[in-house]
């Protein structure tokens, strides 16, 4: 499973801490509380930085990033497309 994003880690003061970082880890993971999770998730300096590591992980557990795995199920599929240099 992962962990929070930063959690486990000892950061500078300026860097920024998740939000859930002092919250009741079961809002994530038990879905009759998933809302109360994507609440705090809402305003998180990092939910950026969760949701990607949950989707490049395939995370199927839990809200991160603020999105419940059906939600973060449904996201399309991103295919990077390399760009061919220009030929004058």
């Amino acid at each position: 499973m992962l962990q929070f994003p930063l959690a486990d880690q000892a950061q500078p003061a300026d860097e920024a801490q998740p939000a859930c970082a002092d919250e009741n880890p079961d809002w994530w993971f038990d879905e009759a509380q998933y809302r109360r999770g994507k609440r705090v998730c809402r305003d998180c300096p990092v939910r950026e930085r969760c949701l990607a590591q949950a989707l490049g992980s395939g995370e199927p557990l839990g809200v991160w990033g603020g999105l419940t795995p059906a939600e973060r199920a449904a996201l399309p599929d991103a295919v990077v497309v390399p760009l061919r240099p220009r030929r004058w």
